[in-house]
Order: C-alpha cells, then structure tokens, then sequence
C-alpha cells in the first residue's frame, strides 16, 4: 500500500497534538510494510512547536521558497520552506509551489490514499486533484470545527481517534467517521522510575483549563505547600493567563508558589517522572488528549474534565470531573464555584496522604492503558482497515467506469 500525507501543515510540530497523532500513524504502517511519502511545509499551529527544528531554524531562511527533505527515523518528510510560520499567512505562490510539488508526487509515486487533515481551499485543490486521477482520499479529524460539505466533497474516508468525536460529526454533521484509536508509542514516553512528585498540566491554555488549575492552585498555595503543580507550556504562556484570573479575582500575580513552569519539549520523558497526576480539565470539545495516554502508559492516574473524548480515554485509568455546561462556553474564562474546585483539592490530597488508594490507581492507570491504548492492536486494525476501505474503493471505481 502507497500512502501519501499532503499537508502544508508540518508532523514535526510538538505543539500540534495531531500532527504527533498523524506521524506515529505513518510510522506504525511502515513498519507493517506500507510506503509513506509525506509533504508538508514549515507551517505550525504555535512557534512552541518548533523544538524539533531549534537547530536548523537559522538555516531554513537561506532555503525559503525551496524544498527540504527531513529524516524522521525512517519517514522522510519533503518540506516547503515558507517566509511564515502561520497557515493563515502562507502565501499564494508558496501554495503554487507546494501544490505543483504535490501533482509531482502523484506523478512519480501514484498513491493508493492520499491523507491530509486541514480545511483550506488548498485541500479542496489536493483532494480533487487525488480524486480527478483516481486515488482515495482520506482525512484525520481529531478536532469539532469541520462543518457543511463543500471542503469534503471529493473526501472518500473521514477518520478519528475517539468514539466521541465520530458521534459529534454523525449527529451534527451527518459525517461518517471511523474511529481508530491512539498512536502513541510507549518507547517515546515511558519512564523507567520517577518521584512521582508533581500535580501535572500541560498547555496552560483558557481551553484546557488553566482557569480551574489557577484556581485550585491558588486554593492549595498555603495549606499544602508540599504539593507542587508543573505547568508544561505548549501553545500558550501561564503568566499571562495567570495574570487575568488572578486580577478577576482581587489580586494580580505573576507566579505562584506552588507552581513551576516547565517549557515546551520534544522529549516528554523528564516531566512524566515527575507527575504523581495528570490534570485534564478542558473546557472545550477535546476528543482525545494524547497527554492521557502518555500518563497511564506511566501508571500515572488522571484527573479529567466531561469533555468530548476526555471520559472515553481516561476509562478506569483516573477520575472525571463532572463539569457543568456554563465553562464549556467561549472565551472560557468563567471563575469555577467552590465546590469543584475543593472536591479536585480533596482528591489530589488524597492521592498524595493515601498510599493504597494511590496505589490502586496506578494500577488502574497501568491496566486501562494495556487493556484501551495499545499501539501495536490499533496499528494493526487500521492496516487492516486500510486494506478493506481500499479494495471497496477500487471496486466501486471500476464497477462506475463500467458502466
């Protein structure tokens, strides 16, 4: 099988969590016998998620408007340098650039499926130009912000990682995704021994939460000064957020005691043997955070909000909180009630004071991961899949140009 990821979108962004979803997808089909080619471009949803480039970034600028090939174990990734880093900003002839690249492809490598995962008209131009000569086209969609029909007119397979997020389309969309679970690989991200020290969030963002894990910070500042959160920023900065909910709430301030910050990292393994507890606390449409398998691969329980997929993927492996729909509203910012916020305070101290309950959710992290997010199972369904969808599709093709 012949796959062709077309994307000006870069796998190599750390900030992007489907973009790390998309590589270890292609990675894992590979390793099964798959042909990947990928094209994308130097196009990142945040500048944080440039860590994989830090050293060569000097470099791209004598390589603008040119195409660079990038080793990614055994993927190669054929990159379009562009002036920006921002999709919105990527400009007309750098698109005329990469598309003429990408006819190029299809030319030389004649794909089976081509796969992509962004909604610009560069996407309508890819996806039919896939469909004019005759080859599937399937789209990853980990997020809730597709709409209508005309960007997925010439779109053949949608794909997935959660149940949630399928039943979202389906309801409201009419869209038939196909869920395919995690691609996360244990190798990358598990540690060995840890301290299990830390109450863990990752991407302070208004989205993920940073409003309640400030509030609940703030709650346990004095009264537990034993208990230290880390903040890993991703696309978003903590002071800045940290400002505003603490001016809301009577008092601006910079830092907090009990909280250190952590940057963005391509290597995940250092902050994870730290975590005693990963907080998952979105207040948006979250259909799966890859950050929830990465903890329980590490036995670390997970504390998560009701959000879209978040529920689905902690499983037995932690604990949700029942958030009510008045903090699932933009720009979400909304103050948390007390009462939430102290049952949050009340577990984590007794994740920390309670040894055997401690102990029984590690195990119950280690199990749900075994039993919900093996990577070599869904690796192998999806093959599977992939196989079934296309033999269907060629036959469909060939029965339409008989007649």
């Amino acid at each position: 099988m012949k796959i062709l990821w077309a994307s000006p979108n870069t796998l190599l962004d750390t900030a992007n969590g489907a973009a790390l979803a998309v590589r270890e997808i292609l990675k894992q089909l590979q390793k099964r016998g798959c042909d990947i080619r990928i094209l994308g471009g130097t196009i990142f949803v945040n500048p944080n998620g440039t860590t994989y480039f830090k050293d060569n970034l000097p470099k791209l600028n004598n390589h603008e408007g040119k195409f660079i090939e990038l080793r990614d174990g055994n993927l190669i990734h054929t990159t379009l340098v562009t002036k920006r880093s921002q999709r919105r900003l990527m400009l007309s002839y750098e698109e005329k650039l990469w598309f003429d690249k990408y006819c190029q492809i299809l030319d030389s490598f004649n794909p089976d499926l081509v796969l992509f995962f962004d909604n610009s008209l560069i996407t309508l131009l890819t996806a039919n130009e896939a469909r004019h000569r005759g080859v599937a086209v399937g789209v990853y969609m980990a997020h809730p912000f597709n709409r209508g029909t005309r960007w997925c007119r010439d779109v053949d397979f949608m794909f997935t990682d959660s149940h949630a997020t399928r039943e979202l389309y389906r309801k409201r969309e009419n869209y038939e995704l196909i869920p395919i679970g995690k691609f996360i690989d244990p190798a990358q991200y598990r540690v060995e021994q840890g301290t299990r020290s830390n109450v863990l969030f990752i991407n302070p963002s208004l989205q993920k939460g940073a409003v309640f894990v400030i509030q609940l910070a703030l709650l346990m500042e004095h009264k537990y000064p034993n208990i230290q959160f880390e903040v890993v920023e991703s696309r978003s900065h903590w002071e800045g957020t940290l400002k505003l909910v603490t001016s809301r709430l009577g008092r601006e301030r910079t830092s907090l005691k009990n909280v250190i910050l952590t940057p963005n990292t391509s290597d995940m393994r250092p902050v994870y043997s730290r975590a005693r507890v990963l907080l998952v606390p979105s207040v948006w449409w979250d259909s799966g955070p890859r950050v929830i398998v990465e903890a329980m691969l590490n036995g670390i329980p997970v504390v998560g909000s009701s959000s879209g997929g978040i529920p689905e993927s902690i499983g037995k492996g932690g604990m949700v909180l029942n958030f009510s729909s008045e903090y699932f509203s933009p720009p979400f910012e909304k103050l948390f009630d007390t009462a939430i916020l102290q049952t949050a305070r009340d577990l984590i101290v007794k994740l920390y004071d309670d040894q055997e309950f401690y102990d029984a959710c590690v195990e119950n992290a280690y199990r749900a991961h075994a039993e919900n997010h093996n990577i070599e199972k869904n690796a192998d369904e999806l093959l599977q899949l992939l196989d079934g969808k296309l033999v269907r599709f060629r036959d469909k093709a060939a029965k339409h140009e008989h007649q």
